[in-house]
């Protein structure tokens, strides 16, 4: 069947509308109708270069939608259920998914590197035959696509698609990092440093863990402004604050966990800068790959700890419906980081977040 994607081509320059023939879901595959994705500083690092992927590829990566069609040895997953995409499909078989982490699988590894859906073939061709990539197993910035089922996880249809997109990374990573890599303990201290998509949902993590104090960094008063209402007791205005004194001078003597949400290494540095004597910084953003950081050893004598997490270290199968559950409650407030526009603005809306001009998070939907 066709199906419509936003190809890039090459680095750097703006991505395609493009009519691209799908082929029927294979084996353990399912074929999803897109209703909408989220737009995240994962793509603009393939757009700009900084994470390279094999070209032409469609990126997207933030997801939900309906399923239409499955594959043979799929017969968990009822046409008509509403799925969110996920960027950590799993073999099951590999040492990490044997020791539980399975979001390190080694197979989900490989469909990254490789762009494909098995390790050799991709979904979807252009109209010469040329194959076009895949992001992650996901590639959600298209009208229609195929994933592999342990990519797909089964969500409540009373969650609305855009806000069901989020949980398959923003939401994900952000409280995931403070329930699987810091581990958040009531009355314990935090510092956020960014106030994207990421950041709030780190703010809306250490909330409902029971943080006592919860120090939100940004260089926007908007993003501070949801940051407090959100959760955040504290706000810091990087422009003209000195991120370190004003932080450790908030919570004296440092948090007991900070969060670098931004992705660069002068943010890593701070959060690393602002943890108290037997603390931990977790970074939480996606870096340049040739991106370098430093840091002081000393302080490493008070037993601070410097961690790392990929997509919050979820199981998807096992977190994306609780996160779904927690918004249902109440408890996860999601509805106001949506910002929703037509699926045909993609470029419009990674020009805007790549102007820092986005409040929150930009979702695409699909009619």
């Amino acid at each position: 069947m066709r199906t419509t994607a936003a190809v890039l081509h090459h680095v750097g320059q703006p991505l395609e509308l493009t009519e691209l023939e799908l082929r029927d879901p294979g084996p353990g595959q399912v074929q999803v109708r897109i209703r909408a994705t989220g737009v995240c500083a994962s793509d603009l690092h393939i757009l700009d270069g900084r994470l390279p992927k094999p070209l032409p590829v469609v990126p997207g990566h933030e997801a939900a939608g309906e399923v239409v069609a499955v594959g043979p040895g799929v017969d968990d997953l009822a046409i008509g259920a509403q799925v969110v995409l996920s960027i950590l499909p799993r073999c099951l078989a590999c040492d990490a998914c044997r020791a539980g982490r399975t979001n390190l699988c080694s197979w989900g590894g490989e469909l990254a590197a490789t762009g494909t859906l098995d390790g050799q073939l991709t979904g979807w061709h252009l109209d010469d035959g040329s194959s076009v990539h895949h992001f992650n197993g996901v590639s959600s910035f298209a009208t229609e696509v195929l994933v592999p089922r342990s990519g797909a996880v089964e969500v409540d249809p009373a969650v609305p698609a855009a806000v069901a997109a989020l949980l398959g990374c923003a939401v994900s990573t952000g409280v995931g990092a403070v329930r699987n890599a810091a581990q958040v303990r009531p009355g314990q201290t935090v510092a956020v440093i960014g106030c994207g998509g990421v950041g709030l949902n780190v703010v809306q993590g250490a909330r409902m863990a029971g943080a006592s104090r919860i120090v939100a960094v940004d260089v926007d008063d908007d993003k501070l402004a949801l940051a407090r209402r959100l959760g955040a007791t504290d706000t810091v205005d990087a422009r003209g604050d000195a991120v370190r004194t004003t932080v450790t001078a908030l919570v004296d003597g440092g948090v007991d966990h900070a969060f670098d949400a931004i992705g660069r290494p002068e943010a890593l540095g701070d959060a690393f800068a602002v943890t108290a004597p037997g603390g931990t910084a977790v970074a939480v953003g996606l870096y340049a790959t040739d991106a370098q950081v430093t840091l002081p050893a000393f302080p490493l004598v008070g037993e601070r700890r410097l961690v790392g997490t990929y997509l919050g270290g979820v199981d998807p199968h096992v977190d994306i419906p609780r996160l779904a559950a927690d918004h249902l409650g109440g408890r996860l407030r999601l509805s106001d980081l949506v910002v929703e526009r037509p699926f045909d603005e993609v470029n419009d809306a990674l020009d805007e977040l790549r102007a820092g001009r986005v409040l929150a998070r930009q979702v695409l939907t699909v009619d």
